[in-house]
């Protein structure tokens, strides 16, 4: 039995995106800087289908704290994040991650005053 062209797209269609879903970023990350994981803050990351959520805080300066929410768009994470009063620091802004592999997210851009190159392993 041969298949047709459609069936074939079909099919690449259905394995493409159960491919893109499998890929989950929960977990706690930690900043690297080259492949050196760095002390200091620990993010925790939820990610609810193409939605995530993100938990940002340095015990060793509890200046801030700080939370983001956005979506998971192909291989890049679109947030906007805010320091919440847990903290003394009231910044706020947008960060958009590079999601290159799945214990990997590299900085692209981001705006208002937060700081880092990548997360990594989590």
């Amino acid at each position: 039995m041969e298949m047709s062209n459609s069936s074939w797209l079909v099919l690449l269609a259905i394995l493409l995106s159960s491919t893109a879903m499998s890929l989950d970023l929960t977990g706690n990350w930690k900043a690297t800087v080259d492949t050196e994981t760095m002390p200091g803050p620990d993010f925790y990351i939820r990610q609810i289908g193409k939605s995530v959520w993100m938990y940002e805080e340095d015990m060793s300066d509890p200046t801030w704290t700080s939370i983001a929410n956005g979506p998971v768009v192909d291989n890049t994470v679109e947030l906007s994040w805010a320091d919440i009063p847990k903290g003394e620091a009231s910044l706020s802004g947008t960060l958009m991650l590079n999601v290159t592999s799945d214990n990997e997210l590299k900085v692209m851009n981001q705006i208002g005053g937060w700081s880092g190159e990548r997360l990594g392993t989590k």
